[in-house]
């Protein structure tokens, strides 16, 4: 289908499945948001909304993009109505305010010149100075995302997918982007939530974004970790989460990574063999690796082994995430970073926590993923 098609087929969808009345259609944060906070809060909301009426890409951004100009616009005019009270903003307000706005303009958009004029956006919605940038043209979806839990109670996981980067942002790459993250939450869902719903905002608005990546990396994991350390004192809350996020810069094929944690990347090829994939992240921030050990010792922590395996404190596997308050600052925010650039034979990526790498190598994984391209195109 053509994005009028998709376009239609979702707004159909959305006007006879939404439901208006429905008191909290997207999970909100237990804590108030600022000033500077609530932008990437609000696109995430909408997002994860969206998604639920299963919007096409090529309308998604645009969607997003016009629904967050109209809340910021009314945060300044009416700051009350969207839930200001001193220097902070209820969460629960002001995504009842966003969530009217997403209603209103997709029930706007059932009239035909509307949905037009929007679609006309696409390829054209790029940044001052973004020659060659832009939207990504309608195509075939590149990506494929699933979470599943396994014996936990609850699923304290999130993934992150956004094939239209730099439109969704604003940003000043000089070609299209996607973002890519996996977040292994432990101790509680509020890091890995956190961290989906901030970490790409951050590195995007790092002054380093896109020229130095490894410091915009850096600039985004301390950013968030900082942000997310200030809602654990005010909260009490305790959990952490690892990270492993990329950024795809499409056309001139470069793969940067950054990670904290066990979480994995690899690069899977084209030709079977012993060089079937490349490990990215390496190495993985755990207790046992003794460069890790070294750098706490140095910091005045202790690594103690227990149970048969190393943790800080005698407690904790890994040694850099985003959270864990307690355990500041030895476990660090801090990221490895790795650039890649893609060839030929480089045909796609895998992101996981250790929840998978744990019960198949990297070898089988990457067999697994061709055999099934290869069986069912």
């Amino acid at each position: 289908m053509d994005p009028l098609e998709q376009a239609r087929v979702f707004l159909d969808c959305f006007q006879t499945t939404a439901n208006p009345d429905d008191p909290l259609p997207a999970w909100v944060p237990i804590y108030h948001l600022k000033q500077d906070e609530i932008e990437p809060a609000i696109i995430d909301w909408i997002k994860t909304y969206l998604d639920q009426f299963g919007c096409p890409q090529c309308i998604l951004p645009l969607i997003i993009r016009t629904v967050l100009e109209e809340v910021l616009s009314n945060c300044k005019e009416n700051p009350k109505s969207c839930g200001l009270n001193g220097q902070e903003y209820n969460t629960l307000q002001l995504n009842h305010e966003v969530i009217l706005r997403v209603n209103q303009t997709c029930l706007g958009l059932l009239d035909n010149a509307k949905l037009n004029n929007l679609l006309a956006q696409l390829g054209t919605d790029q940044p001052d100075g973004a020659a060659g940038g832009g939207a990504i043209a309608p195509g075939p979806k590149v990506h494929f995302s699933r979470g599943l839990k396994h014996r936990r109670r609850t699923m304290e996981d999130r993934h992150v997918c956004l094939p239209d980067f730099n439109t969704l942002f604003r940003t000043k790459d000089t070609e299209p982007t996607a973002f890519y993250g996996v977040y292994d939450g432990h101790g509680g869902q509020e890091a890995a939530s956190f961290a989906a719903s901030y970490l790409h905002y951050y590195i995007a608005q790092s002054e380093h974004y896109p020229h130095d990546m490894e410091q915009a990396f850096r600039d985004g994991f301390l950013k968030t970790d900082q942000l997310f350390l200030e809602k654990c004192e005010n909260h009490h809350l305790n959990s952490g989460s690892t990270a492993v996020a990329c950024v795809h810069h499409t056309r001139s094929q470069r793969i940067d990574v950054a990670w904290v944690g066990d979480s994995q990347a690899i690069l899977v090829r084209r030709n079977p063999g012993e060089g079937v994939y490349k490990p990215i992240v390496h190495p993985t921030h755990v207790a046992s690796d003794p460069d890790e050990r070294e750098r706490i010792d140095r910091e005045g922590g202790c690594v103690i082994p227990w149970n048969g395996q190393f943790r800080v404190s005698g407690q904790l596997a890994i040694t850099r995430a985003i959270g864990n308050r307690f355990y500041k600052p030895y476990v660090t925010a801090n990221p490895a970073v790795s650039l890649n650039q893609c060839t030929e034979d480089d045909l796609l990526l895998i992101l996981a926590s250790d929840g998978l790498w744990e019960g198949y190598n990297e070898y089988l994984t990457s067999m697994f993923v061709l055999y099934a391209i290869r069986k069912f195109p």
